[in-house]
């Protein structure tokens, strides 16, 4: 197994974590980007990438995450899913970035793609910790709890 640096094992940890968080206590929304998210990082796992040429997968996998994000933005009603497309937009101006100058140096390309990752995985973030869920009917028997208890 290849090693990992520590920024790229800091962002996959913080990913899996939101992601469960986002499964667990989120809503449709956080639940759908978490999904798409991880998706994402599978496309750009499986499809390898020499640091030589564009890695043409990730590009893709991010650009739909950006058009997701920009559906959200748009018909969710959200405070956070602009917020999340603008970072998602960061990133895709790194790989553009990139795309036309591919002599530049690996280290700038890949700290900023992490760094709005995580701008983009930390709004996530905050957003499930946020979420309230609309309240259910009282519990049958009447002793006060909800239906999800």
């Amino acid at each position: 197994m290849a090693a990992m640096s520590p920024i790229y094992l800091f962002t996959l940890v913080f990913l899996v974590l939101t992601a469960l968080l986002a499964l667990w206590r989120g809503g449709p929304w956080q639940r759908a980007l978490s999904i798409a998210l991880g998706v994402a990082w599978l496309i750009s796992q499986i499809v390898p990438f020499d640091y030589r040429t564009p890695p043409w997968a990730a590009v893709s996998a991010d650009g739909l995450v950006f058009l997701l994000l920009l559906y959200g933005a748009a018909r969710s009603g959200t405070w956070w899913m602009p917020i999340a497309a603008a970072f998602q937009f960061l990133v895709l101006a790194t790989h553009y970035v990139f795309i036309t100058d591919i002599r530049l140096e690996q280290w700038a390309y890949v700290s900023a793609y992490y760094v709005w990752n995580i701008g983009l995985i930390a709004t996530l973030f905050v957003s499930c910790l946020l979420y309230r869920r609309k309240a259910r009917a009282p519990h049958p028997a009447g002793h006060g709890k909800t239906q999800a208890d």
